[in-house]
């Protein structure tokens, strides 16, 4: 096991276990102790799921191009890209599933579900996805590699599907005309890609578990160019979506974007979403020297950083725009305030799911780098027997 594994593992185990306090916390009394309210009624919970399947989409993205499109410089990175798809698959439906009221009801979306219900539909393909993860792992595990390409396939399919479906989710939104845009779902479909592309090729150089060799190289080169054409795609898209709402000038769509940009979370957007986001992995990757090792992962981890700050700042900030300017005045309660900050509870409950998952991924890891390299082995000696 890497040393840097073996010292991340209690420390996760510790954040476990304050996460359990968070989970009781809400089990016992509901959610009363979530900073949530009428005018927001998400919170941390939804900003993360958002980000945390989109990373699950994106890792998929390349096991997709290994198994089915045969890019042979993506091996080693297949390998932590489906259990970075598994984890924070269920990283993601875990946080949104606590985030409900009534939770323990999510088994009428299976046994009693309104077709026309987008969020019905979005179930049923995680349930499907889910499945065909757990499939590639079984594959992976006991050698059965005819079954990877035509799985890799299928799963594909439905990353396009949910990637875009949780931009549909919030584009069809009528109430809200700064999220009612169909550039939503291009946009939140290659954010996905970005940032799940981004996170593999981060474990990849800090969790490494070969030498830095021509295959390694490789496949920095490969990701290093898939990840600018990713940035360039993005800032394309955020531009027209800046220039369409300035243009067209609507006042409601206007002051969510001013909000965005110099509200309460304008940090969020200029240090985070932009910068982190995009500015710094562009200056870092753009020269030659972007891949070399440290400053390819630094790169990458920034555009992770990036990636969920974006996401927050598309669930926050609109909802603080409030719908008729005076209602916050005319009623006075904590339950009605514009200003949302995490509750220790929310918190403590984020991050002990987040070390779970985090945990599970390294242990798996380990697992399938181990049996990876004995199959390899074995492969030699067979071919050193034949002679």
């Amino acid at each position: 096991m890497l040393r840097i594994a073996k010292a991340l593992i209690p420390l996760l185990l510790i954040l476990v276990v304050l996460g359990l306090f968070g989970a009781w916390d809400r089990l016992v009394h509901g959610e009363k102790n979530l900073n949530l309210g009428s005018y927001l009624p998400w919170g941390l919970w939804v900003g993360s799921y958002i980000y945390l399947v989109g990373f699950s989409g994106g890792a998929f993205l390349v096991l997709f191009l290994y198994h089915a499109l045969g890019i042979r410089s993506l091996r080693r990175a297949s390998l932590y890209a489906l259990p970075l798809a598994l984890v924070t698959l269920g990283n993601g439906l875990m946080l949104v599933l606590v985030d409900l009221g009534h939770m323990e009801r999510f088994w009428k979306l299976y046994l009693q579900p309104n077709p026309t219900s987008i969020l019905v539909w979005m179930v049923w393909v995680y349930s499907v996805y889910s499945g065909i993860l757990l499939a590639m792992l079984y594959a992976t595990v006991q050698g059965r590699e005819p079954w990877l390409k035509p799985l890799s396939v299928v799963g594909f399919l439905l990353v396009i599907t949910f990637g875009g479906g949780e931009g549909a989710l919030l584009g069809v939104l009528g109430a809200k005309p700064y999220w009612n845009s169909g550039l939503l779902l291009i946009r939140f479909l290659f954010t996905a890609f970005l940032s799940g592309i981004a996170l593999v090729a981060f474990t990849t150089v800090f969790l490494r578990h070969w030498p830095v060799d021509d295959e390694h190289r490789n496949a920095l080169d490969f990701l290093r160019y898939f990840v600018l054409i990713l940035l360039a795609v993005i800032s394309l898209v955020e531009l027209a979506e800046l220039s369409v709402i300035h243009y067209a000038a609507i006042p409601a769509v206007l002051e969510a974007r001013r909000l965005v940009i110099f509200g309460t979370y304008w940090w969020v957007f200029w240090f985070g979403q932009v910068l982190l986001g995009l500015v710094v992995p562009a200056a870092i990757l753009i020269p030659r020297w972007g891949t070399r090792p440290f400053l390819f992962g630094l790169a990458t981890l920034s555009i992770v950083i990036g990636n969920a700050a974006s996401k927050q700042n598309v669930v926050l900030p609109i909802l603080t725009a409030s719908d008729l300017r005076t209602l916050p005045t005319a009623f006075i309660h904590e339950r009605f305030s514009l200003v949302y900050h995490p509750s220790l509870t929310e918190w403590l409950f984020w991050l002990g799911v987040g070390a779970a998952a985090a945990a599970t991924f390294l242990i798996l890891i380990e697992t399938l780098v181990f049996l990876q390299g004995r199959r390899e082995r074995a492969v030699v000696e067979a071919a050193g027997w034949s002679r």
